[in-house]
């Protein structure tokens, strides 16, 4: 044999090979709503960070298929490539991590995160941890200056996946200010760019409005973000991020009635907040103020003492920086759809797949 043929024979046999090992999907397939979208993360509170969503969604049932990627090389380990899998019918959810191929199976109110819950208890337990405070925790008396919220339609034009988009904007700004007359600003800003919804995406708004109404049905008050809004108030959100198609009974307030002016099919959302904080200042304590502790002998009382004075020019040029991020936003969000269609889908897409270990049962 010579060598050519050696060489399409190696290439016959691992094609083969590979063939072999992949699995057949035999199972049923069925119509399903079908999202896919880009999004990116950043800001001033979040490291930044970028991936693909896919969403797919029948009456009963919805998986959330998505995977990013951190742009710091030393944030590589926080990379993620999950699922979430919302059984409605069932009360059922699955996180399922395909990194390291386990689940977690939850109600459909959502899973419980123990790590984050032992953080939270470290940190409270910690000296040297600042926590928020709010404004009765300060000794300080507020008053809601300002409350605005409006929305744009800003004429502006541009095509996004081939289809022509119009932009809106939505402005959030509120104003709290103490008896000095100092003020907490907060800017919550949305650029909106949506075209006029095709067949299919007004297809999808169907289908996710009936899996949305059959959600809360099954979940009740047990979401975090009924229990504030109420079901109205979530399908207004659900509205807003054009998750579900607008409709009069969304119209239960001002803000609502506002965002229900903004027309088509959102294909890009871009959130920021803004953050500016002047009101109630509190005095911070210099580390070089608290004198020296001859508890421990002189000599490591000079050394904490002088430590603490390098420490105080340290904190100097932090409060400086943090200045200057006042400048920039706290948290931006930008979430842009890719492709909406109806496809026929296995049943598959809605179970956690062969093999994967159980980690959790909540």
């Amino acid at each position: 044999m010579n060598l050519a043929r050696k060489i399409t024979a190696i290439a016959v046999a691992g094609a083969l090979s590979a063939c072999a090992a992949t699995q057949v999907d035999n199972t049923p397939k069925h119509p399903t709503a079908v999202v896919t979208a880009e999004f990116t993360i950043n800001g001033l509170y979040l490291p930044d960070h970028k991936g693909t969503q896919t969403v797919y969604t029948r009456e009963n049932m919805r998986a959330i298929d998505q995977k990013a990627e951190f742009d710091s090389f030393y944030m590589g380990w926080a990379d993620y490539d999950e699922t979430f899998i919302f059984r409605i019918s069932e009360n059922l959810l699955w996180h399922v991590d395909h990194d390291k191929k386990t689940y977690r199976e939850c109600p459909l109110s959502g899973c419980k995160n123990v790590f984050e819950e032992f953080m939270a208890k470290t940190q409270s337990a910690s000296d040297e941890e600042e926590e928020y405070e709010t404004y009765d925790e300060k000794g300080c008396s507020v008053t809601l200056d300002k409350n605005d919220f409006t929305v744009v339609a800003t004429n502006n034009t541009r095509k996004i996946g081939g289809l022509a988009s119009q932009e809106y904007t939505a402005t959030w700004t509120t104003e709290f200010k103490d008896e000095n007359g100092k003020i907490d600003l907060n800017l919550l800003q949305f650029v909106f760019w949506t075209t006029t919804p095709t067949a299919d995406m007004k297809g999808v708004w169907k289908i996710h409005e009936k899996a949305t109404d059959n959600y809360l049905n099954q979940v009740g008050d047990k979401n975090g973000l009924v229990r504030l809004l109420g079901k109205d108030g979530y399908k207004a959100i659900s509205a807003f991020s054009g998750d579900v198609e607008k409709n009069d009974k969304q119209n239960f307030n001002s803000i609502t009635e506002k965002l229900a002016t903004i027309q088509g099919y959102p294909l890009s959302i871009k959130m920021e907040w803004f953050q500016k904080s002047e009101a109630c200042p509190t005095v911070k304590k210099k580390r070089s103020d608290a004198g020296l502790d001859l508890s421990q002998g002189l000599e490591s009382a000079a050394t904490n003492f002088f430590g603490n004075l390098i420490k105080d020019e340290a904190d100097n040029v932090v409060d400086s920086v943090v200045s200057e991020w006042k400048k920039d936003a706290r948290v931006r969000y930008i979430y842009e759809v890719t492709s909406v269609s109806e496809k026929q889908i296995n049943d598959s897409r809605f179970n956690v797949p062969n093999g994967y270990t159980l980690e959790d049962r909540q």
